[in-house]
């Protein structure tokens, strides 16, 4: 996998991952279908490449809003692979994208726990580590945080071109530490690193 180096089982694993997402795509709207021919740089690549920036060993890691299971499920193929153990848990709303998230779970015979709930309306769920793709604007992902994120939580949120305006937004409302890595595969997207969550 390009830029990650995994092993032959977990390559094959990843391979399967495409098969499987484009059957379901057909039937479910996983991801855009433009984005089908890439799903290896546009999804995988996309999703794992957070894990450079975190130390994950024996966290408590919640992914919100995971769909396809991005980057969550990526990630836990990729922390299985470096026999990094975590406790991850991926938060759908959706009934059939978590049917999809629970048969990738199945097969691949991933420890990964899914919630088919809204993050609003889950009790705190104490993260150590709490990741975003794709799912909202940064102020609901820094008040997500702020709910679900214990004492010292490290947030890892990919973003794209309109990073910068949703950062001078959200930080009329939070205060927080945050540093911004660019992305591997696009170079208008960043990794936004956020921690030290306080209300003003």
């Amino acid at each position: 996998m390009k830029t990650l180096d995994v092993s032959r089982e977990t390559l094959n694993c990843f391979c399967q991952y495409e098969i499987l997402l484009s059957k379901w795509n057909t039937k479910i709207n996983l991801v855009s279908k433009k984005t089908l021919g890439d799903i290896w740089d546009r999804h995988f690549l996309d999703s794992g490449q957070i894990i450079n920036h975190i130390e994950a060993s024996g966290k408590r890691w919640v992914d919100v809003g995971s769909g396809a299971g991005f980057p969550g499920l990526v990630v836990a193929l990729l922390l299985r692979d470096r026999k990094i153990d975590i406790d991850l848990t991926l938060v759908e709303k959706n009934q059939k994208k978590v049917f999809f998230l629970n048969e990738v779970i199945r097969q691949f015979n991933l420890s990964v726990k899914v919630i088919n709930n809204n993050i609003a309306d889950i009790k705190t769920l104490n993260a150590d580590i709490l990741t975003a793709r794709a799912f909202s604007e940064l102020n609901e992902l820094i008040e997500i945080a702020y709910h679900h994120g214990k004492k010292g939580c490290i947030c890892l949120f990919l973003k794209g071109e309109n990073y910068s305006l949703e950062l001078d937004k959200t930080l009329n409302y939070w205060f927080f530490d945050y540093d911004v890595v660019d992305s591997l595969t696009n170079p208008s997207g960043k990794i936004i690193r956020v921690k030290n969550i306080f209300k003003r």
